[in-house]
Order: structure tokens, then sequence, then C-alpha cells
């Protein structure tokens, strides 16, 4: 298994990644659950005095959770759309893709997911349609 060190923000792992791992996330595997507790014990252990902190990345955390955290930041409908936190989410994901190699993870079942398909549907007009349909069937 590939393993990497990356030199993180500390305001990025505070702010944003450590908050991650503390979300209740639905229908996961226990192993996808045990990875956040190892991810949660990482980002717990920076020093806060540093600007940037190293974290170990394995490729199990990179495809399960990593993927899924950063695309958050950078989805074309997410409100962090220009922002630092954007920015740092492309910078580490780019880096993590280069080494890790492409997402090979199944992310259907997650939330992220679930909103893509409704953006698209609100996006390409069907949604309406479908309302409108179910309206005269009623």
């Amino acid at each position: 298994m590939k393993i990497k060190k990356y030199k993180i923000p500390t305001w990025f792992i505070n702010q944003e990644l450590s908050h991650k791992v503390d979300i209740s996330y639905d229908n996961e595997t226990k192993r996808s659950y045990d990875l956040l507790d190892i991810l949660r014990a990482k980002f717990y252990k920076i020093d806060n005095r540093k600007k940037l902190n190293q974290i170990e990345v394995t490729e199990e955390e990179y495809q399960t959770w990593y993927v899924y955290f950063l695309e958050y930041y950078i989805d074309d409908q997410s409100i962090y759309v220009g922002s630092k936190e954007e920015k740092e989410a492309k910078k580490l994901l780019r880096k993590m893709n280069k080494f890790f190699g492409s997402y090979t993870f199944n992310e259907n079942h997650r939330a992220g997911a679930k909103l893509r398909f409704v953006q698209n549907l609100i996006d390409s007009g069907l949604a309406d349609r479908i309302v409108k349909t179910n309206n005269t069937i009623n």
C-alpha cells in the first residue's frame, strides 16, 4: 500500500479537515469509520504552533475519505468557489492524485453524490418536469 507525507497548512487541518472527521456519516462500512478514527487521531496530534504540519496519508485514507473531503470544496456548486479553502483543496487533491493515481472508490451512497444528482436535475430543467408530472398525476 502506498503511503506519503503531505505538508498541510495548520489552519486547513484545524478549520476544515478536523471538522470532517467529527461528522456522522450514514451507511459507511466499519472500515470507513475506523479510518475516520485514524484520521482524527492524526489531526489532533498536530503542532498548532507550526504553519504547516506533515500528515502521513495512506492510499486507503485517500481513496475512502480525502477525495470526498476535498471535492466538497471544489464542486462547481460549492459556496467555496474562489476561496482560500478551494485553493488549498485543489492543491492538496492535485498532489494526492499525482502520487496515488485516479480515484476509484465508489461514493454513490454518499450525500455529495446524491446532491450532485439533484443539482443536475435542477440544472437540466428535469426537476420542473417531474414536479409538473407529479402534480398532474395527483
